[in-house]
């Protein structure tokens, strides 16, 4: 029983499925000749549980590009206020020559209602002859019912920005949607804006 259960719970995490789509555009100035090396990640429009999925994914997978990441929760932690002058002003401060900001402009879940269905039982007798004797055997399955409930689909629009830290000029911008399938949260389609972040750039 135990060992159904964690296969049933690896299927389950393994059917959470996100996509993102991002349509973007760099600025002509920027094309060809621009790197980062340091870079300050931010979310906007989300929970923070959100945001620290964001902002991990971003640095795992920024890794490879070699490009060090500062997280935006640690740096400006949410409880405290901040106007644009005093974020650039401390991405600065850090060292940061960029700041990627995530925004999440709409969240919605959509429901689909999946109606019953009966599925009807079957019955099959196989008969055996012995000489002048006849045995039935009769094998039943029941019947059973599938559907009957609602299956709900997350979805948000988003936005994400690369902005100079010197200049405030913006470098990169695109905009998008992501969506998820039954057992996809918000959580899978932020990190899934992450990764389709990063391959876009």
């Amino acid at each position: 029983m135990k060992k159904l259960s964690i296969l049933l719970l690896l299927l389950m995490l393994n059917a959470c499925n996100a996509t993102t789509r991002l349509s973007g555009i760099i600025d002509p100035n920027y094309r060809d000749n621009f790197q980062t090396k340091k870079m300050l990640v931010m979310g906007s429009g989300m929970p923070i549980d959100e945001q620290k999925a964001l902002e991990k994914t971003l640095e795992e997978s920024f890794v490879r590009y070699d490009v060090q990441i500062l997280r935006g929760l640690e740096i400006f932690p949410p409880t405290r206020d901040y106007s644009d002058k005093d974020i650039y002003k401390i991405a600065k401060s850090k060292g940061a020559e960029t700041l990627l900001i995530v925004s999440a402009d709409g969240r919605y879940v959509s429901e689909t209602y999946i109606p019953s269905t009966y599925h009807p039982g079957t019955s099959t007798s196989y008969v055996s002859v012995y000489g002048n004797r006849a045995t039935i055997d009769n094998y039943t399955k029941s019947g059973y019912t599938m559907g009957g409930y609602s299956v709900n689909k997350p979805s948000m629009n988003v936005s994400v920005r690369l902005k100079n830290t010197k200049n405030k000029e913006t470098i990169w911008i695109a905009e998008g949607f992501s969506g998820g399938n039954a057992f996809a949260s918000f959580s899978d389609l932020t990190v899934s804006v992450a990764k389709t972040a990063v391959e876009e750039l």
